[in-house]
């Protein structure tokens, strides 16, 4: 299999930003990672999304101090309650630390590659040899609307976790994943465990025994605020896959929705799950 391709190291302007003052490492960032296309998403989720894309292509590296707020609030145009709140939430999703003792936020988030994948095999011949996958999480959100996981998960009684990922398939592309299971499977799965959901096999990770699973696939424009999360145009064409898993116990079954945009490589869709490690 030809070698995936790695985007060029951007080390050379983390560390020009490093080694610049605050505010100009601040319009730095935003000149490159600023939303071209921010939709209706509120401004702080937009500014927190840029800082992740910063940290996903190595413009900040893990350890890296980010400008201070009053420095990106100024560079950005945002309100200083708006840049606050972004960084509240980069804190609380785990990719920034503030560490006592030390002034300021640091990255604390590295890209971790995940083993025994299943719904990411991406490859450019029709082979065993797929790219390395490399999740980070988005946001863990709970919540009681309706969707299309309610048809297959019928034991909802309440709330649901929903997990959304950023998935890097070999430095070639990015899709969008949105992993739904139920409130009580996670809240049971999850007990005492303070780990974050980084790099990691979600099916092992929540002690799911996948018996069997159920494919719906449509193509379709990809909805704006996706196309934003993954760097493509709005509108762009692309693939939307529903995966039902049932799992034993019955009730521990999970839906993941992913959004996959125009590729030129190959997808593999298995009907067996790989051996975990």
């Amino acid at each position: 299999m030809t070698k995936p391709r790695v985007p060029r190291a951007t080390h050379d302007k983390a560390d020009a930003a490093t080694k610049a003052p605050a505010s100009q490492a601040g319009h730095d960032f935003w000149r490159r990672f600023a939303p071209k296309d921010p939709g209706q998403s509120p401004k702080y989720l937009q500014l927190r999304d840029a800082v992740l894309a910063g940290i996903r292509e190595g413009y900040w590296s893990l350890g890296d101090r980010l400008p201070p707020e009053k420095d990106l609030a100024l560079a950005t145009g945002l309100s200083l309650g708006t840049v606050q709140k972004a960084y509240r939430e980069l804190v609380q999703d785990g990719a920034v630390d503030r560490k006592q003792g030390r002034a300021g936020s640091f990255v604390n988030r590295e890209p971790r590659q995940v083993d025994t994948v299943w719904h990411f095999l991406f490859s450019d011949e029709r082979r065993e040899n797929f790219f390395p996958v490399f999740p980070q999480v988005d946001r863990i959100h709970r919540h009681r609307s309706r969707g299309s996981w309610n048809m297959h998960m019928q034991w909802v009684e309440d709330e649901v976790v929903e997990i959304d990922r950023i998935v890097d398939i070999g430095h070639e592309f990015l899709v969008y994943s949105q992993f739904i299971i139920d409130a009580r499977v996670y809240d049971q799965a999850r007990k005492d465990k303070r780990t974050a959901l980084e790099g990691v096999n979600l099916r092992r990770e929540l002690n799911l025994t996948v018996q069997r699973m159920t494919y719906d696939i449509r193509i379709e424009p990809l909805p704006r605020d996706i196309c934003s999360k993954i760097g493509v145009e709005a509108k762009t064409i692309g693939m939307v896959v529903e995966i039902f898993s049932s799992a034993s116990p019955a009730h521990y079954g999970s839906f993941q929705r992913i959004f996959v945009p125009r590729t030129q490589f190959f997808m593999r869709i298995d009907s067996q799950a790989p051996r975990s490690a």
